[in-house]
């Protein structure tokens, strides 16, 4: 089983890493054009002493892609809620973007559980639980706080309105289902 593990490990490990910097420079710059196979990359590698397979710069053009694009879209993720918050003052709405945006990340995480499930170690599992507990817990403390604040107003504008229109009780009979209408909504 530990030779197993070890395996695991050592294939999730690239020669590349280990090049030069230039190297994986002038590397990223001849994968970046397609007119390049792998094979011809491959050889150039050789020519600058370097022994690795098509099969390698293959399976390191795949990797990066993938971390290029995942960068890409938690870029535009972040982009979108950083739209959001300039339009919207609306705290709530910005929250729940990033936690929609934790969520999905999570989902993912989740998803490709099975792989790292042994690699996890149990302090950190415990660690992210605890997390997630804490943000809900603070969500639902600022939501009650919210509708703590609504309700408070709504009972002070029926008071204001109440005085102001006593005296004209058709007006604060209509402005009162309105009232009620509108908080019913909130």
């Amino acid at each position: 089983m530990d030779k197993e593990k070890e395996y695991k490990k050592y294939r999730k490990y690239n020669k590349i890493v280990s090049l030069p910097d230039e190297i994986k420079k002038e590397l990223d710059i001849m994968l970046s054009d397609t007119s390049n196979t792998y094979m011809e990359i491959s050889d150039w590698l050789k020519d600058k002493g370097f022994d690795i397979s098509k099969s390698t710069v293959g399976r390191y053009a795949l990797e990066t892609h993938k971390l290029s694009t995942k960068l890409l879209e938690a870029r535009t993720q972040v982009n979108e809620l950083i739209k959001l918050a300039k339009e919207s003052n609306d705290s709530e709405n910005i929250t729940e973007g990033a936690m929609q945006i934790a969520t999905v990340k999570l989902t993912e995480k989740i998803a490709y559980l099975d792989e790292e499930i042994e690699d996890m170690d149990a302090s950190d599992a415990i660690k992210l639980i605890t997390s997630i507990s804490r943000t809900k817990a603070y969500k639902d403390k600022i939501y009650a706080k919210l509708k703590s604040e609504y309700e408070e107003a709504y009972n002070n504008f029926k008071t204001a309105i109440s005085e102001e229109l006593k005296s004209y009780p058709d007006i604060l009979d209509k402005l009162m289902k309105i009232t009620d209408n509108t908080m019913s909504k909130l």
